[in-house]
C-alpha cells in the first residue's frame, strides 16, 4: 500500500505514537522529544521542526515498532 504524506501528515504520525521507555536511548528519539511520564506513558515531541521529512518518517517507523 502506497500513502502519500506532507510533513503535517508525518508530524501527525509520530505525535500518535506512544514508544516504549527503552526507545527514548535512541539518539533520533532524543532529537525530536522526551519523555515527561513514567506513569502514564506520556510523550512530549517539542523539537520536530527541526527534523527533516526523512528523519520524521524514521522516528514514526521506530516508534512503531516499539
Amino acid at each position: 500500500m502506497k500513502i502519500e504524506l506532507d510533513r503535517e501528515g508525518l508530524e501527525t504520525l509520530v505525535k500518535g505514537c506512544q514508544p516504549d521507555y527503552d526507545v527514548f536511548l535512541d539518539p533520533l528519539v532524543k532529537k525530536a522529544g522526551h519523555r515527561y511520564s513514567e506513569h502514564y506513558g506520556r510523550t512530549s515531541w517539542d523539537n520536530l521542526d527541526s527534523l527533516t521529512d526523512g528523519e520524521l518518517y524514521e522516528l514514526y517507523k521506530i516508534c512503531r515498532n516499539s
